[in-house]
């Protein structure tokens, strides 16, 4: 008996912020190739780093280290709809953190494309695993997977 799961809703993200799609985007099929979806995710990873979390990426003595990422394609997002991307946090351990990330059609609350990425946070100078910082671990909390 197959069990497959259901896509992620708007609602389990609590930090999203809507992209908008370019022609050069779309691939000969007339959707989104693959790797924009990866670049969306690190979109808004990135302005969850920069933005609630207040890190400062090119200075900050801590900063992070991709360790894993993953995307589970669902539907096809096509230009010129916008896309709304998510985040949340779905584990926090002692350097790392693993987000949960996905991708909806603008206007649409079913995923069409859900993945993770895992962050290690490290050391500027000595590029070795730190403890996330106690302010930037707080955010991380305050972002835990709405089920």
């Amino acid at each position: 008996m197959s069990h497959k799961k259901e896509p992620s809703r708007q609602a389990h993200y609590p930090f999203r912020l809507e992209i908008q799609t370019r022609w050069s985007d779309n691939d000969m099929f007339g959707h989104l190739n693959n790797v924009v979806y990866q670049r969306f995710f690190e979109h808004i990873v990135v302005k969850f780093l920069t933005g609630p979390c207040d890190l400062d990426l090119m200075s900050a003595p801590v900063i992070t280290f991709a360790a894993e990422s993953s995307c589970r394609f669902l539907k096809p997002l096509s230009y010129p709809t916008p896309v709304v991307a998510g985040i949340c946090i779905d584990h926090l351990g002692r350097t790392s953190a693993r987000y949960g990330l996905a991708l909806f059609e603008a206007g649409c609350d079913e995923a069409a494309a859900e993945g993770h990425w895992i962050h290690v946070f490290v050391d500027r100078a000595s590029q070795r695993p730190v403890p996330i910082p106690d302010a930037v671990r707080a955010v991380l909390e305050a972002h835990r997977r709405i089920s």
